[in-house]
């Protein structure tokens, strides 16, 4: 599942990418939105009735789907300016982002391991993006905010019940979207045309709206029944299988947008490039195994307290028989484990 929807996201991608120098990326994506929630809403009336319609967090659906939005229309814009490959390489920090925002927004303990392990990763982005004159380049700004924002959706996903379907996920993630283009091409109206400005990027985003070819019209409906499919079944692969199995296959995504790039615009990666995905990879995937084991140690550690009785009361002894009472067998981390988890 999770292969397929990243490999039709991809192909997503290289209709926006083709169609950033011609159209503004609001208009693309109203009507990306509305075809994807049109066929979402059918879905959903079909197999759940109107109850399909209402989530069990409304609150934290809307704001994952904010902040969905918002990556991917600092994604779209990114793609606009550089080669695909190296943005999807800057967004795919999201994991590293993850971790540093657990760290300051929820408290978690994060050890000397997976700092290093940050440090990393954020050096394998220097690394891609630095030799070539892009740091300091409005796209790289934008891939490294569709990043982050990328990061909170998924930190939100995280106190997302299982209780909300996939369908229903995507329905409310698609009510944003088109929403979100409507608020966004009106305040760009207001503002857009005092702006001058030669970066592609920028042009993508102001750019006043046209009617499209009849082809180009049916490309962005072609795109809505695509972000309808994509997104349900990334929901769907997290909702069914455990995020450890999940998760090392979205790097599938690199694989698609290195390939796209260079049959489509002969965008061939550099040597920096390579080495910092492959810095970012190994960090990203070292990040996520560490916060697996300590999941799992948790787990168990709670396990092991549940098996203990919480006073002698509890333990039932033969009346002919006394006995003294020890505590049961327990394996905990060290301090220093703990720390360095």
């Amino acid at each position: 599942m999770i292969v397929v929807g990243l490999f039709l996201f991809s192909l997503q991608d290289v209709i926006i990418k083709s169609f950033s120098d011609r159209y503004s990326v609001l208009q693309i994506v109203f009507i990306r939105g509305i075809i994807a929630l049109l066929l979402i809403s059918v879905v959903v009336t079909i197999t759940s009735g109107l109850r399909g319609f209402i989530a069990h967090s409304p609150g934290l659906l809307l704001l994952k789907g904010l902040c969905g939005f918002l990556s991917y229309l600092c994604y779209y814009l990114a793609i606009a300016s550089l080669p695909l490959a190296e943005v999807v390489t800057i967004v795919f920090t999201a994991p590293i982002f993850v971790t540093v925002l657990s760290a300051l927004l929820l408290k978690e303990n994060v050890g000397p391991r997976r700092w290093t392990a940050v440090a990393i990763g954020f050096l394998g982005v220097i690394i891609a993006a630095g030799p070539a004159g892009h740091v300091g380049n409005v796209a790289v700004v934008l891939a490294l905010l569709a990043a982050i924002t990328y990061s909170c959706y998924t930190i939100i996903t995280r106190f997302i019940g299982p209780n909300d379907r996939p369908w229903t996920v995507s329905l409310y993630s698609m009510v944003v979207f088109f929403l979100g283009s409507i608020v966004a091409s009106l305040a760009v109206s207001f503002v857009g045309g005092d702006i001058v400005t030669e970066s592609p990027a920028l042009q993508f985003l102001i750019r006043p709206w046209v009617l499209p070819s009849t082809t180009d019209l049916l490309l962005m409906v072609f795109l809505g029944a695509n972000a309808a499919a994509g997104f349900y079944c990334l929901v769907k692969a997290y909702w069914v299988a455990p995020a450890s199995l999940i998760a090392p296959f979205e790097y599938t995504y690199i694989i698609w947008a290195v390939l796209f790039g260079y049959l489509i615009w002969s965008e061939v990666p550099k040597p920096t490039t390579v080495v910092g995905v492959v810095l970012l990879i190994g960090s990203s995937l070292y990040v996520f195994r560490r916060e697996i084991h300590i999941q799992r140690a948790q787990r168990e550690d709670v396990s092991d307290q549940s098996d203990v009785p919480a006073n002698r009361n509890e333990l039932s002894l033969p009346d002919t028989q006394s006995a003294t009472l020890q505590p049961l067998p327990r394996v905990d981390l060290t301090p220093s484990e703990k720390q360095s988890a």
